[in-house]
């Protein structure tokens, strides 16, 4: 694959994930309405996170270069900060409820995904160290045991249960990363065609075998081993999401569409999502869809938060307030220290 081609195929993988983020928290109070619309919420949790955790692994292949624990800093620990704040003051709001307190080592709804990254960011360096047959099954057994540890709050404080579920999937993507030719084996046509027929197999899978609420937590990578069985219930999720996953990567078109540029911008649509989907959830309207008309009226509006969250005029939005944010940071570090040199 040229560079073009593997631009554009990260660039769609992306978007078609951070459509399937926003299309699964907007059908979430919807789930258990039907089994089709939970079988589907399942067989989207099964893949989307663990691919969208893997890419982040692929691109966090830099960390011997110098400035890689400031990017974490910048790029990661401060977004976190701020809209962690924002949006706790966001629900106290909508929700006219003064009970969500700003805890920052508790976060909030979607929030879990920053925090997880910058634990994954800063463990890299440390299992990077060993190879690939050492650092995968020790993550993966963390991932595992993680269930034993019943601490109430667990699932919650850090998020710690989902940060050491899913990284193995982080992991991974740096292994990958490695491996340049990987994605040249993966997107053949015989791998696309197989690829297509897991993908329906996991599909029609989901309609059977997982459309039980009591499956939505070891998708989350929340649940605590209270039964026989669920220790394998977890290694068997771990199988099946790793085969799954590949075969939605295969399946990603390498050319270039009109929505392939949104994928660059996919972390903007991941942290603003949130605020019109929670806004939706407390009007009347959202209150009252059950019908599977109203299915196909939460598909188009995922897809229209999508591309609106992601598109260039609020890509220049941001980058106006993250330059006017960093000049006013800038410009009081300059005259703290113009003064400190004064002082002295």
């Amino acid at each position: 694959m040229n560079t073009m081609s593997r631009s554009a195929y990260f660039d769609n993988a992306k978007f078609i994930l951070i459509f399937l983020v926003v299309f699964g928290h907007t059908i979430s109070p919807y789930r258990t309405d039907s089994d089709g619309v939970l079988s589907i919420y399942h067989f989207i949790f099964i893949f989307h996170m663990p691919v969208f955790i893997l890419l982040a692994g692929y691109f966090s292949k830099n960390f011997k270069k110098k400035g890689y624990y400031k990017k974490i800093f910048t790029k990661v620990v401060v977004p976190y900060l701020i809209f962690q704040t924002v949006y706790t003051f966001y629900y106290n709001f909508i929700y006219d409820d003064q009970s969500f307190t700003l805890q920052y080592l508790v976060p909030r709804w979607a929030m879990w995904f920053l925090l997880s990254l910058i634990f994954w960011k800063l463990l890299l360096p440390l299992f990077a160290r060993f190879s690939m047959w050492i650092s995968m099954p020790v993550s993966i057994g963390l991932g595992l045991l993680v269930g034993f540890v019943d601490v109430n709050g667990m699932d919650k404080i850090l998020s710690l249960s989902r940060m050491l579920v899913f990284f193995p999937f982080f992991l991974l993507g740096y292994y990958l990363s490695q491996h340049q030719n990987f994605l040249g084996k993966l997107l053949t046509w015989k791998s696309r065609l197989a690829s297509a027929v897991v993908l329906v197999v996991a599909l029609t899978g989901s309609y059977y075998f997982l459309n039980d609420t009591s499956y939505t937590d070891m998708l989350y990578g929340t649940n605590i081993y209270n039964q026989p069985g669920e220790f394998m219930m977890r290694v068997l999720h771990y199988t099946i999401s790793i085969i799954v996953s590949f075969a939605f990567m295969a399946l990603i078109p390498t050319q270039r569409f009109l929505f392939t540029g949104i994928g660059q911008r996919s972390l903007y649509v991941y942290l603003l999502h949130g605020f019109v989907i929670k806004w939706f959830f407390t009007t009347k309207y959202a209150q009252n869809l059950h019908t599977s008309g109203d299915f196909v009226m939460l598909t188009l509006l995922s897809i229209l938060i999508t591309m609106v969250l992601g598109s260039r005029i609020v890509d220049a939005v941001i980058t106006v307030f993250k330059l006017t944010f960093k000049f006013i940071v800038t410009r009081n570090w300059s005259r703290l220290s113009f003064k400190k040199r004064r002082v002295s």
